[in-house]
């Protein structure tokens, strides 16, 4: 069931959404003081906007800090700006470059059925 939103709300979210995509690192708190709203209020935001987003296929990550700084070790590694741009082209590349180690893992794993695979061993108790 959907709820119709004041356009008061709707304006806010639309703020809400366009401060993230200009500064994704901020945080609630930081959104909430510039829009003179509660942090609370912005966190209901921002589970509404990533909710009701146009395409079911978009991922929405909030950026807490250990990911801040791991998007700044990538970006880092190209000279690129903190950006909305530069941290969604990092993080796509990352999410590859774990895909391509998976699947070269699995391919290696089939290409040697009689490979000797160890279990972890655990002690008892």
């Amino acid at each position: 069931m959907s709820r119709t939103v004041s356009p008061a709300v709707a304006h806010r979210r639309t703020r809400v959404r366009q401060i993230l995509e200009e500064e994704p690192q901020l945080s609630a708190r930081a959104i909430a003081d510039r829009l003179g709203v509660g942090k609370d209020t912005v966190l209901r935001d921002m589970r509404a906007i990533r909710q009701t987003a146009p395409d079911a296929d978009q991922l929405v990550i909030v950026l807490d800090e250990s990911l801040r700084q791991a998007l700044a070790v990538l970006r880092g590694t190209r000279g690129r700006p903190d950006n909305h741009r530069e941290n969604e082209a990092a993080t796509r590349a990352a999410i590859r470059a774990m895909a391509d180690i998976v699947l070269e893992g699995r391919q290696r794993t089939q290409n040697c059925p009689n490979s000797v695979r160890t279990r972890p061993q655990f002690a008892d108790g």
